[in-house]
């Protein structure tokens, strides 16, 4: 069919790599000094103590991060090689972009390095990327990603991509709150639910967080990026881009990210009947689903005691096995929680499992402005009350879930910590605890390192000892210029983040003591800080 469409220009292009970067980045070769130009090493580190961050989330003296989301940040970054077409877009758009008194000028650029990463190096720059391998746990002040330059003369290289791949600290953020909820619910579970295996905890767990973040997120990429993260921790969600990219991540095989049949308030106000719209879904559900039905249109407790009761005591009376969940969506949570399962126990729909009432064909999910703080309240309360708290109520959570993430929690740092010869720099500040160790580093994970609390090394210390940052990318070997880090599936990340966590201590730092790391690290950080301040110090 030829069918003439006349559609607006695009206003809407592919950002060109080079443009990917600070606008001080962009320019810093014309500034940096010769020893930082010949070669730089940088690292990337997470500096703040997890509880800090919120108490209801983290325990005390627990500082297990979960590092997440290097992997597809080099992906989009690296892997089409960067082109000359690419340098001359760039080139066109920085020819009017420096701000002076009397107009705009040209923003320089390096040109010449990048016309080098062309035609030497495949289009990818000769920097490498070593990294803890995804999902694996960190703790403060440990470098979780390093950044070398590998030819001379390409230094200022290795920090041109610092605010794209600093951005790990959101997924790694997103990830590490989960593991650390995941954690409390299971103990929760575990607690008032013996008679449960492992197995079954872990599930009940797994679905009792339910993602509703697409619609809080800014963009589809962070839908992606966000979605799956949560992913790997909790199965249930509505943000089906993140649960496709956990597909795709996993050789296009299931993962377990899965949804339910939900009614929407759009769905439910077009009926002449409310009660018409719930007895469809219900009639549409199949043997054993689960159905979600929104009941706060018009009035919560009429709809679930009027309508929706009278389904759940169908699907027992005629054993369809469907469950029905109501969803308030407005009002006071507690006490909208308190009363649907008070009247599902009032219509005997429970069972008794020793000091706990289990629900049985008439649960809830609550998604109205949970955070983890109202989470936490209705399930203490439940429990109180002698309600199995998951079993009745899973939540559904969307903005609660991003709002509260930001770069500071983590204070989340891309710091230079060598130059030329792998001469170690630190950075000072007024804040101490903003403060970095000169490197390079290796990051070891023996049981002697772990026990001892000495974990950052320099390259040549303990011969014996695994580097536990493992290769992501060398754009200097031109013919695989990908490490094997790259290809770990979704299932293998999601199993390190479960097992890993586990396994890690809780901390690993000495009391009083900021920097796991060797006493030749220590030394010459402590040398570094007298040559730049004057001022000799014992400790750190």
């Amino acid at each position: 069919m030829n069918t003439f469409v006349k559609l607006p220009k695009r206003n809407i292009g592919k950002t060109p790599r080079l443009l990917m970067a600070d606008a001080y980045t962009i320019c810093s070769e014309e500034f940096q000094c010769g020893s930082a130009k010949k070669k730089s090493t940088y690292y990337i580190t997470y500096r703040k103590d997890l509880q800090s961050i919120n108490p209801i989330v983290f325990d005390k003296g627990d500082n297990r991060m979960i590092v997440m989301g290097l992997a597809r940040i080099l992906e989009e970054l690296f892997y089409d090689p960067i082109t000359h077409e690419e340098i001359d877009e760039a080139k066109r758009f920085l020819a009017n972009f420096k701000a002076t008194l009397t107009d705009l000028k040209e923003f320089p650029f390096p040109e010449d390095l990048w016309r080098r990463v062309v035609n030497e190096f495949n289009g990818r720059p000769p920097i490498r990327i070593e990294a803890l391998p995804e999902g694996s746990v960190a703790y403060p002040n440990e470098p979780v990603v390093q950044i070398t330059s590998m030819e001379e003369g390409f230094g200022e290289m290795a920090a041109y991509f610092e605010s794209k791949i600093l951005q790990i600290w959101a997924t790694s953020e997103r990830t590490t709150v989960a593991r650390h909820w995941f954690k409390k619910l299971k103990e929760r579970v575990q607690r008032v639910s013996p008679h449960m295996s492992e197995d079954e905890v872990d599930f009940l767990v797994s679905v009792s967080l339910h993602d509703f973040g697409d619609r809080a997120g800014i963009s589809e990429e962070e839908s992606q990026r966000m979605g799956l993260s949560q992913n790997y921790v909790f199965n249930g969600t509505d943000t089906v881009t993140g649960a496709y990219q956990a597909y795709l991540l996993n050789d296009k095989q299931p993962t377990g990210a899965s949804s339910v049949f939900a009614l929407a308030h759009r769905i439910v106000q077009p009926w002449n009947k409310e009660q018409d719209c719930y007895t469809n879904l219900y009639e549409k559900g199949q043997e054993g689903d689960i159905l979600s039905m929104v009941a706060d249109c018009y009035n919560y407790k009429r709809a679930v005691k009027e309508y929706l009761l009278p389904l759940a005591l169908r699907s027992v009376k005629n054993n369809d096995n469907k469950i029905v969940v109501v969803r308030p969506d407005s009002g006071d949570a507690l006490e909208q929680v308190l009363w649907t399962v008070k009247l599902a126990v009032e219509n005997e729909l429970y069972t008794q499992i020793g000091d706990f009432k289990y629900p049985t064909t008439l649960k809830l999910i609550e998604g109205d402005g949970m955070t983890f703080e109202s989470m936490n309240k209705i399930y203490d309360v439940l429990e109180v009350e002698g309600f199995s708290p998951l079993d009745w109520c899973p939540f559904g959570v969307g903005g609660g879930l991003r709002n509260s993430l930001k770069r500071d929690n983590f204070s989340a740092k891309y710091a230079l910590c060598a130059k030329e010869n792998d001469e170690g720099v630190i950075k000072l500040s007024e804040v101490e605890g903003k403060a970095t160790l000169p490197g390079p580093f290796k990051l070891i994970r023996s049981e002697r390192a772990l026990k001892e609390k000495v974990t950052i090394v320099k390259m040549d210390e303990f011969p014996d000892e695994e580097n536990a940052l493992k290769l992501f990318f060398d754009g200097s070997n031109v013919n695989e210029p990908f490490g094997k880090s790259m290809e770990d599936d979704f299932m293998t990340i999601k199993n390190r983040i479960m097992k890993d966590f586990d396994d890690m201590p809780k901390t690993i730092h000495r009391s009083g003591e900021r920097f796991p790391a060797s006493e030749r690290i220590l030394e010459e950080r402590r040398s570094l800080i007298e040559k730049h301040l004057g001022v000799k110090v014992k400790n750190d």
